[in-house]
């Protein structure tokens, strides 16, 4: 047989052993099988781990996790065997009944070791580092010590059925106490070597779900461990629910983060093997179900095979969609795969990022390792899982104009995606070009609205120069000659001349009210630290009861731009108004430094902080308003009795 077929042996032979013994079981009068709860976890952890294990034999034939995921599975599939063997073959005399129910207490362990022993050892099938190999050795000898004791129990147990072991004479009450707390112990370390992997792993999605399931399944065994007062079945019930989620979320592991990277031939055969699951599971369900409620056993087989053949194609077509849906995302629904996306654009507050998150969008839809959104100039505008040098390319189109690129991996080496996939992609394209002429569009207006400010707040410094050391002093100069020519001049030329330096007077005003207006005189004549220091002066209160305000500037500020000069003196102004006026604070500080080609200011006060809610209002407006259009951030944070910090960022 193929070297990458025969594994699958393992986990047919194992679903035949369970549903032989499931029906010998079921076959045998209940006064001889008066507790079939163990039955319950044989088969689903039977029916489930191989199937698993499986899959990663046939990727990866030296990793030991594979393997420890058949052997779980196997041997609680054959105590479900052997123990369906033993209570049907005592019944009717069939040979060799006493060697399976001895075999019943002891080759369950061979499975259940294992398989609390799977969470320590995954990924791959190592210990998380050299610390641990010594646990894992103390682990497997205990779990070896345990699996021998178990043979020379005292009592052989099948299905709540107790007798005498001939081969006997270790206590059952002692080995029960021994067996609790070694699986219990086991499963602790489990959730602990994953809790180690997980926080050191780049990719923690790859094992958030295995760890989850090795803490509901850890969480079981502490419980069967040490079971409540008058539940004693309740911590079986548990792992018979929480053991099967182990496979579950290694698949999910495999399918949706390529955890053992699969190849794609494996992962067609999900459907068809969780399909023959279900139907067995159905046809074992009626035919218990018939034979306890008519007590007859003849039909009943026909029945549960009519169930399996009607239930056959909805199954089958369910399984399919549901799995599709793990592996390919929303190909097969492109209106849910357009509605997620524009669910993502709806919620981008600014226009300039309206394309955050939206490659993994893309990804999670169609389960793709990797997606990127690139601009036309090449530059990355939303990527998870790095940039795809290999894969699909849809050029990004807008009005015929490129906008960009979208760039899409395989889900694995090789595997080519399908049309489906294409289609899909296609229609996000389509979405995707206008976000980012949308984004582009966003960015060019932002960039010229701050080179229209930048150029308005130079040329207006440029203009306040002018006119204060131009037009200014001539204006004086021209009333200065006035003044000396009235004294000079005739008794008819003294009132014109009068009128005419009242007339000049006032131009000296008006132009210094220009200038003033123009921009704020404090920056060029003391820079913006000295107009900060400035302000402090100005606001500080005739009494001097006011709260202690301090300018601190770390560093020496390099030559500012005039628009950012402004900004800044304008937000530190208003924000130091708002501290005085309302925040009834001790203390205010303005600081002021640049870092990263951005002037970091921040004025931060210690007194009731801001309102709840929050009401915006026009001088808050204006502050985040003079930071916007220079390209800038304001952020305003705030602690009840705490105080308040508005920090503003400007680049350079």
């Amino acid at each position: 047989m193929h070297a990458y077929r025969w594994p699958w042996v393992i986990p047919a032979v194992s679903a035949a052993a369970i549903l032989a013994g499931v029906v010998l079981t079921g076959l045998t009068d209940e006064a001889l099988v008066p507790d079939t709860t163990y039955l319950v976890v044989d088969a689903v952890v039977g029916l489930t781990f191989p199937l698993v294990g499986a899959l990663i034999v046939t990727r990866r034939p030296r990793n030991p996790l594979g393997w420890l995921f058949c052997l779980g599975g196997a041997g609680l599939a054959l105590q479900a065997l052997a123990g369906g063997y033993a209570a049907y073959g005592q019944a009717h005399g069939w040979p060799g009944n006493g060697f399976a129910a001895w075999l019943v207490n002891w080759v369950f362990f061979t499975g259940f070791g294992p398989l609390f022993l799977l969470p320590v050892l995954l990924p791959d099938g190592r210990p998380p580092s050299r610390r641990w190999r010594g646990t894992v050795g103390a682990l497997v000898l205990a779990l070896a010590a345990v699996q021998i004791m178990l043979m020379f129990r005292d009592r052989i147990w099948v299905w709540g059925r107790e007798e005498p072991n001939p081969f006997g004479f270790l206590p059952t009450s002692v080995l029960t106490v021994l067996l609790g707390i070694t699986v219990a112990v086991t499963a602790v370390a489990g959730v602990a070597a994953l809790a180690v992997r997980v926080r050191r792993a780049q990719d923690r999605r790859q094992l958030l779900p295995v760890l989850a399931a090795a803490a509901a399944i850890a969480v079981a065994a502490l419980i069967d461990a040490a079971p409540p007062d008058g539940l004693p079945r309740l911590g079986v019930w548990l792992e018979a629910l929480t053991l099967p989620l182990l496979p579950l979320a290694t698949a999910v592991s495999i399918f949706r983060y390529r955890l053992f990277d699969v190849e794609v031939l494996i992962r067609r055969t999900v459907v068809y093997v969780i399909v023959t699951g279900l139907l067995l599971g159905a046809y074992l369900a009626t035919v218990a179900t018939f034979d306890t409620l008519l007590r007859q056993n003849v039909g009943v087989p026909l029945l549960g095979t009519a169930v399996v053949a009607v239930a056959f194609a909805p199954v089958r077509d369910a399984v399919q969609r549901a799995v599709g849906r793990l592996l390919f995302g929303n190909r097969d629904d492109p209106a849910t795969a357009l509605r997620l996306l524009g669910q993502r654009l709806e919620t981008s507050v600014e226009p300039t990022r309206l394309l955050d998150g939206t490659a993994e969008v893309v990804a999670s839809t169609l389960r793709l390792p990797s997606v990127a959104v690139l601009a036309a100039d090449g530059t990355p505008v939303s990527v998870v899982g790095g940039v795809p040098e290999s894969g699909v390319r849809l050029p990004l189109l807008s009005g015929g104009i490129p906008e960009g690129e979208l760039r899409a991996a395989p889900r694995s080496p090789g595997e080519a995606l399908s049309k489906l996939d294409l289609a899909v992609l296609d229609d996000l394209a389509r979405q995707l070009a206008l976000a980012l002429a949308t984004v582009r569009l966003a960015r060019e207006v932002q960039a010229s609205r701050e080179r229209l400010v930048i150029a308005r707040e130079e040329e207006r410094r440029r203009l306040r120069r002018d006119l204060h050391d131009g037009l200014g002093p001539g204006l004086a100069t021209i009333g200065v000659r006035l003044d000396l020519l009235k004294l000079t001049a005739s008794e008819e030329l003294r009132e014109p001349l009068g009128e005419v330096r009242q007339l000049t007077r006032e131009l000296v005003g008006d132009i210094r009210r220009i200038v003033h207006d123009l921009r704020p005189p404090a920056l060029d004549e003391l820079g913006l630290e000295g107009a900060l220091e400035d302000l402090v002066l100005e606001g500080a209160p005739d009494s001097g009861l006011g709260p202690t305000v301090a300018v601190g500037i770390p560093a020496p500020l390099p030559a500012l731009p005039a628009a950012v000069e402004v900004a800044a003196y304008r937000i530190g102004q208003e924000a130091l108004a708002n501290a005085l006026k309302h925040a009834n604070a001790s203390h205010v500080r303005i600081t002021v430094r640049t870092a990263s080609e951005r002037l970091l200011l921040e004025v931060r006060d210690d007194g009731r902080g801001l309102p709840d809610p929050v009401v915006e209002g026009v001088g808050s407006g204006s502050m985040r308003e003079r930071a916007a259009e220079l390209g800038g951030t304001l952020r305003r944070t705030s602690s009840p009795g705490k105080g308040t910090i508005v920090e503003a960022e400007l680049p350079l």
